[in-house]
């Protein structure tokens, strides 16, 4: 399909295709997991997804403020009228949702990215990849090619440069990076930077901008091709186990 804007969200996720979410899943733990994994609605999730919205897509009233508690009937019959992609927050979530968004946009270089006059925001991507033969899909949060760069909206426990950092170690955020920027590539796409833009969960909701050095995209590049190339090995072999083997030693880290 290419490059495709206007597809929502909902449909995106229903697509087929190799995602970035795979990619980290099968990195950080196994194929079997990959496949095991069901898309769940945690409270964290919704409440990342409504900040989402709030910064990206404000003019399409897609965060709904609801009731005070989600187990009221009032909430319920709320959460079943609601349209493709809306969210329904309680008044405590939307309150926090709406104060994580203003923050950031008082943040003047987060403000200046999220309402660049050249930015694309939330574009569907596909490709197919040359090496593994594997189809490919990505979502940006925002694209400004006239800056070569891919920025990605994460909400986060702490948004400083060392918090950040270890978080992106984590939860392989360098490898998420290495993946839209590789499948930018293949769309014929000109970027070559990728950053983050940041905003704490809770008080008071600081933001930050953090970029991925070009040393750690190359590692994560690499990385992320031995990824791929396990993934598409296990679909040819139908093969999803965790590959652990039958046991692990547990060494001394290196920081005691």
């Amino acid at each position: 399909m290419g490059v495709v804007q206007g597809m929502s969200n909902t449909i995106y996720h229903s697509t087929s295709g190799i995602s970035s979410s795979a990619v980290k899943s099968v990195y950080k733990k196994s194929l079997a997991h990959w496949k095991g994994e069901k898309r769940s609605q945690t409270a964290a999730f919704t409440m990342g997804t409504a900040v989402h919205a709030l910064l990206l897509e404000e003019d399409r009233d897609l965060v709904i403020r609801g009731p005070k508690t989600k187990r009221s009937k009032a909430f319920v019959d709320m959460e079943a009228s609601l349209n493709e992609d809306q969210v329904l927050l309680t008044e405590v979530e939307y309150a926090v949702a709406k104060k994580m968004s203003k923050t950031t946009l008082q943040n003047a270089h987060c403000k200046k990215l999220l309402r660049h006059a050249d930015r694309v925001n939330e574009v569907s991507i596909f490709a197919t990849c040359p090496n593994t033969g594997l189809q490919l899909k990505t979502r940006p949060d925002l694209l400004i090619e006239s800056e070569k760069t891919v920025y990605d909206v994460k909400t986060t426990m702490d948004a400083s440069p060392m918090g950040f950092s270890r978080e992106c170690f984590k939860y392989a955020y360098d490898i998420q990076a290495a993946f839209y920027l590789y499948v930018c590539k293949l769309a014929d796409i000109d970027v070559n930077s990728f950053s983050f833009i940041t905003v704490e969960k809770s008080a008071p909701y600081c933001s930050h901008i953090h970029t991925v050095s070009e040393n750690l995209l190359d590692s994560a590049t690499f990385r992320m091709h031995h990824t791929l190339a396990i993934i598409a090995d296990a679909k040819e072999d139908e093969n999803y186990d965790t590959g652990w083997g039958d046991y692990s030693i547990i060494e001394l880290p290196s920081w005691l």
